[in-house]
């Protein structure tokens, strides 16, 4: 790869992922946005996807809990299918450029037909499905799980497809799983010391799937309001951030990423959540990114 001259990081947004209050995962990516509009980070281009049809959604929830869920406040509603939009235009993006974001959280606890811990519609399992189906039709997909808190919702949709691989590092026992398939690897983290050897672990334990799809928690910082970890600062996040972009580069892998927990604490407004999610943007925006030329979507 040319290290050089960087592709720019396609980053899809649009207004309606954003409520006017409420918890952080509703409200965060207007900040975000704000600050990538205004050049605060380089190489990044921001784009609007197309909101998320009901027919797609049934690939992964029942329909029961779909049309429940979309009789809700409009404004949810919109939020929920624009953001969703974005996981899925997102990946196909990154199936076609080497790397791509959305600024979705509220993803990984959500189950087939409920609603848990602010998630109501798991993209990371839409995606995942979608890119082991036509016309993508890859092998294998790695989901990389580092918010604070387990990804149960995703394992209880995906974890029993062969083709798919999880790695969760955790901080909290909140939504646990388990399993006994060795395709799938878990952490729970006690101690900050331990962190970043656990995260190179399960970066390893995915090395050869055909897609990444990182759920990229900021939730194990230890400012936040929710799943912080003392010793877990802005350089280990950093760092850890700094790892992920770069073993996607030097295995090649096209990579999803999407923004999970952040949330306002103490010493922590909104804007810092922001600016912590900026930490992630910003290492996959300094590496280039190639197409995947083996994939067969020509969107």
């Amino acid at each position: 790869m040319n290290m050089n001259k960087p592709n720019p990081l396609p980053c899809y947004w649009r207004p309606e992922y954003v409520l006017g209050g409420g918890v952080e995962t509703r409200t965060k990516s207007g900040p975000i946005a704000a600050l990538l509009a205004t050049g605060e980070v380089d190489n990044v281009e921001l784009r609007q996807p197309a909101a998320i049809t009901r027919d797609e959604l049934l690939v992964i929830h029942d329909a029961k809990y779909l049309d429940n869920l979309l009789a809700e406040d409009p404004a949810l509603v919109g939020s929920i299918l624009a953001s969703t939009g974005g996981v899925r235009d997102g990946l196909d993006a990154a199936l076609a450029t080497g790397a791509a974001c959305s600024l979705s959280s509220g993803l990984h606890h959500a189950k087939r037909g409920q609603e848990y811990g602010y998630c109501y519609i798991n993209g990371l399992a839409l995606a995942a499905l979608r890119a082991l189906a036509a016309p993508h039709s890859l092998g294998s997909v790695g989901i990389f799980d580092t918010d604070a808190h387990w990804g149960g919702g995703t394992y209880s949709l995906v974890g029993e497809n062969e083709k798919i691989r999880i790695a969760d590092i955790t901080v909290s026992d909140f939504d646990s799983w388990s399993s006994n398939e060795e395709r799938h690897f878990l952490n729970l983290v006690r101690t900050s010391n331990e962190y970043l050897e656990a995260v190179e672990a399960g970066l390893a334990h995915l090395r050869g799937v055909d897609v990444l799809i990182y759920n990229a928690g900021m939730d194990p910082f230890e400012g936040c309001g929710v799943g912080g970890l003392s010793g877990i600062t802005l350089e280990v996040l950093t760092k850890r951030e700094q790892m992920v972009a770069q073993w996607c580069s030097e295995t090649s892998t096209p990579v999803l990423f999407v923004l999970a927990g952040g949330y306002t604490g103490p010493k922590l407004d909104l804007d810092g959540v922001a600016r912590l999610h900026l930490i992630t943007i910003n290492a996959f925006a300094i590496f280039s990114h190639s197409p995947v030329t083996d994939s067969k979507y020509e969107g």
